[in-house]
């Protein structure tokens, strides 16, 4: 009994076409939606923030440095979002249903595809009050 073998290596080298050959199909995970009572906030070093979504205030959409910006504001806490095509993550949150958002480095977003959501950078922080 003999087995044949195809390796990806020789395929790659030889710039052969096969339908099992290895593709790059894998696309970056930014956001999750569901139905959740709250929202997770993912940061690039492993910091994780939840907020339930009765501490929601407001959002607010702009644009900043060729950016756009996502202010997100709870009772406690304005989370402020920046990447590229923010609309979609927009619209979702005003409907209360993301589960989760991802922040990664900028220079993954090729693999998220043009025109998709890519969040760059997502900010915590504290909401201050008169008295402080």
């Amino acid at each position: 009994m003999s087995q044949t073998y195809k390796f990806k290596s020789l395929a790659i080298a030889s710039n052969e076409k096969d339908e099992n050959a290895y593709e790059e199909t894998e696309k970056l995970n930014v956001f999750t939606l569901g139905e959740s009572k709250t929202i997770d906030f993912n940061l690039k070093d492993g910091t994780r923030q939840n907020f339930h979504y009765s501490h929601f205030i407001t959002a607010w959409l702009g644009n900043e440095d060729n950016l756009n910006v996502l202010k997100i504001f709870f009772s406690t806490h304005l989370v402020t979002i920046k990447g590229y095509c923010l609309e979609e993550l927009y619209d979702h949150l005003i409907e209360h249903t993301i589960k989760n958002i991802i922040e990664h480095d900028e220079r993954y977003i090729s693999m998220t595809g043009e025109g998709k959501v890519f969040v760059t950078l997502i900010k915590i922080e504290w909401k201050k009050t008169n008295g402080s």
